[in-house]
């Protein structure tokens, strides 16, 4: 017996499911066609790839049959069709970004099964709401750098910087909100299904585990960079006094925004104690070093160098998302080697960085935004402020940077956290042993066919 996989079940193999999907697929190419028409590049663009995502299971299994089932499609098209046909109805962006969930999910469930990627449908649902969020960010930083670059007027169109600020950060919580909604619907529409036994391809071995060699626990970065770690706890230690050296000063200078920041930056340099202590995970002293550096410069921005230090922001940026992608990449790394249901490739681990640390920049950019309009509303000194839209998308840009490093070097040096993690989730899961086997039932015949089916009869 195999585990079952829910996830599967959006693509099907009826007549039926067949008839509607492919009626929706000639529809598409007609919105393709009309907004070509009407110099909507962007949409034609996007129209074309909704139908490769659409019709690539039927080319792939070469059955014309082997369809998205129709009711996704339909929650794909829907904004689509508003968009070309009575685009005034939209009085907000939830439903586009709807679509892009939608479309996620979609492309989550083709790649579960066409290619070595695993996951199950928890993790496909939290994948659709971190894409959601990150294909908003990508979407304006695109425009702007279009507009800043090529003279275009995608958001750089005569309205002051903070009016268009403004406008972006309300279509990102569009984006989240859409996002939620749709991981709850999604999620709703799992746990209701009833699972059939899934057939997947062979990156797995006949008792479930992955075929290939995990990795060796990489070399400390203290040996790396030939620092000892008593040099590393040392400049961590300095770096904490210097914090709460600036704390003082804040409170004496009644500076309450520098002050909080302080707070909250000493607070985040005793987490990894923390978790030491609590879970038994001993963090490497670099990283230890890494996560405080971000801190700490972060927290002298906000004293004064980020308005007396030309790029001061953008380093803490690159720095703050670099420690965030780390974050993230633990914790998928560590799911991915505890859960045998979940196998995400090297490659594909480095978009999902990416679209981790994006869907965090644009959590942070909304919460910067609506902070700013409190205080503001109550006379207060922001804690956290907005420039204007430039100063948004140069942040979402170097949030992009820290990521690819982190992407690119920091995950080797990371691996060792991943598998203690792994190890602790181990522990904590071990009394649930036996409560695996209800997961594990035969294959019930349906009326209609699906994919697990028809991979079966092949």
């Amino acid at each position: 017996m195999q585990r079952t996989d829910r996830l599967s079940k959006i693509l099907k193999d009826t007549p039926f499911n067949a008839f509607i999907s492919w009626a929706m697929v000639t529809l598409l190419l007609v919105l393709c066609v009309l907004n070509l028409m009407d110099g909507r590049l962007t949409w034609s663009i996007l129209i074309a790839v909704l139908i490769v995502i659409i019709v690539a299971p039927a080319l792939l299994m070469r059955k014309l049959s082997v369809m998205p089932s129709w009711y996704f499609i339909i929650l794909a098209i829907m904004p689509i069709i508003g968009n070309t046909t009575a685009h005034h109805f939209f009085f907000t962006g939830i439903p586009i970004y709807f679509s892009v969930a939608t479309i996620a999910l979609l492309l989550a469930a083709e790649i579960n099964w066409f290619t070595s990627v695993r996951m199950n449908s928890k993790f496909a649902v939290l994948l659709v709401v971190i894409t959601t969020l990150a294909m908003s960010g990508l979407w304006h930083l695109l425009h702007w750098l279009l507009d800043v670059n090529f003279g275009t007027a995608f958001l750089l169109d005569g309205r002051s910087q903070e009016t268009v600020n403004a406008a972006v950060m309300h279509e990102f919580m569009y984006a989240t909100l859409a996002g939620v909604a749709a991981g709850v619907i999604f999620g709703w529409y799992f746990s209701s299904a009833e699972p059939f036994k899934s057939v997947a391809p062979s990156s797995r071995s006949s008792d479930g585990t992955h075929e290939e060699t995990l990795p060796e626990r990489p070399m400390p970065i203290r040996k790396l960079l030939g620092i000892s770690m008593e040099k590393q706890m040392l400049a961590t230690r300095i770096m904490q006094g210097g914090l709460f050296l600036l704390l003082i000063v804040s409170i004496l200078m009644r500076d309450l925004h520098t002050a909080l920041n302080a707070i909250a930056g000493l607070a985040i340099t005793f987490v990894p104690s923390l978790i030491t202590r609590k879970y038994n995970i001993v963090l490497d002293a670099g990283l230890t070093v890494w996560i405080t550096l971000a801190i700490f410069m972060d927290a002298l921005g906000t004293f004064a160098f980020y308005d007396n230090v030309a790029r001061w922001d953008n380093l803490t940026h690159t720095l703050s998302a670099s420690v965030i992608a780390a974050a993230g990449y633990v914790l998928i790394r560590a799911i991915d080697i505890h859960t045998e249901e979940i196998y995400i490739p090297p490659r594909v681990m480095f978009i999902l960085i990416l679209l981790f640390v994006l869907a965090t920049g644009v959590l942070w950019e909304i919460l910067e935004f609506l902070t700013d309009e409190l205080t503001a509303e109550f006379g207060y000194k922001a804690v956290l402020a907005q420039h204007g839209i430039n100063d948004t998308m140069r942040d979402l840009s170097f949030n992009l940077l820290g990521a690819v490093f982190t992407a690119t070097w920091g995950t080797a040096y990371l691996s060792d956290i991943s598998y203690r993690l792994a190890d602790r989730f181990g522990e904590t899961s071990s009394r649930g042993d036996a409560s695996d086997i209800s997961e594990v039932i035969e294959e019930q015949r349906q009326p209609e066919v699906f994919l697990g089916d028809l991979k079966d009869k092949e």
